[in-house]
């Protein structure tokens, strides 16, 4: 796989740009999109600054070479940045780093929360894989304007406000709740131009931060509040879910997976049952199916792909349990017709 520098990668999109026939509209002094296909992707990209402080990134992409990008994170000043992958996934190596794991990936219906100055990582994408992901830069000082006082926020939220030098921070907030999709749709969709699309499109923003950081908080809470687990336990069935997730179309067995994780099967699915209020593979099937759901309402895939996306190889099976679980049929989900209980 070929690695660039963010630099290199910038510059080649660039020369691709000035050969190809560019497209770019919808410009009025805040915003832009660039539609371009290079030796790596086709895309459409889509930025919008909604306010000093305050930027607005889609990326809509499909990738035809593997891809590595090495990027380098400045020191200061770094924003704050909110990620939500609506499709595709991203792989990323930083070793030595003690916030975060040396090689993680970001799932398809998940979103982050991340403060990382200063350092080196390596994004790596795949042949074949087609990515949507929203992403919301944010400086402190735009934070800040909402109030003085941070006590409701998630703890990492109130040292990156309050210190002069905050500390890194990764997190892996939680999946894209409905009404979290229902905004970010909102946002892909945005039913006006110019200035009305820039305030619009501002108070999507908010209200997805405000769902964001508040499920950051509930998971904060939920984790004090779990007295029959360790700590070190706690971050072994979150990675068990990791893996859950990283592996949706083709599981381990409870045992495979527990021994993956160093914890006895027992003492792992009373884990799942107090933190997801759940038993392993129940998490598993309603992930599986908030997945499909995503991928019906959100990409062009067929329901034979989705199917098989989420580790249904009957497609009668994941028919039966779409409906079982939503009242609608996956091509009804698709079509919009009906909607979903």
């Amino acid at each position: 796989m070929e690695i660039l520098t963010l630099e290199e990668y910038n510059n080649q999109f660039q020369e691709h740009l000035e050969k190809s026939e560019k497209e770019l509209y919808k410009c009025n002094g805040f915003d832009y999109a660039v539609k371009s296909k290079d030796r790596f992707s086709t895309g459409l990209f889509y930025y919008v600054e909604l306010r000093p402080g305050l930027w607005l990134n889609i990326i809509d992409e499909y990738f035809e070479r593997d891809l590595s990008l090495w990027n380098h994170h400045i020191e200061q000043p770094c924003p704050l940045t909110s990620h939500f992958h609506l499709s595709g996934n991203l792989r990323t190596i930083t070793p030595g780093i003690k916030e975060i794991p040396d090689d993680y990936i970001e799932h398809v219906g998940r979103n982050y929360l991340f403060y990382l100055p200063k350092l080196d990582e390596i994004e790596q994408r795949f042949t074949g894989e087609y990515c949507l992901e929203i992403l919301i830069n944010i400086s402190p000082e735009w934070l800040r304007s909402f109030s003085k006082n941070f006590e409701f926020l998630p703890t990492s939220l109130q040292s990156f406000l309050k210190d002069e030098y905050p500390l890194r921070f990764y997190h892996t907030v939680g999946e894209i709740t409905s009404v979290m999709f229902a905004v970010l749709r909102q946002m892909l969709d945005a039913p006006y131009q110019g200035m009305m699309k820039r305030m619009y499109l501002e108070s999507k923003v908010i209200e997805l931060l405000a769902l964001q950081f508040n499920q950051l908080l509930y998971k904060e809470q939920t984790i004090h509040l779990l007295v029959n687990l360790k700590p070190a336990d706690i971050e072994k069935i979150y990675h068990a879910r990791d893996i859950l997730i990283y592996r949706v179309d083709n599981p381990p067995s409870l045992l495979n997976l527990a021994e993956m994780v160093h914890l006895g099967e027992r003492k792992l699915q009373q884990g799942f049952k107090e933190i997801f209020g759940t038993s392993v593979f129940g998490y598993l099937h309603d992930y599986r199916m908030e997945q499909a759901k995503i991928m019906l309402s959100g990409t062009k895939m067929q329901v034979a792909e989705v199917s098989n996306a989420v580790g249904y190889a009957h497609l009668g099976y994941f028919a039966q349990a779409f409906k079982k679980k939503f009242g609608v049929t996956p091509k009804e989900c698709q079509l919009g017709k009906k909607p979903l209980k």
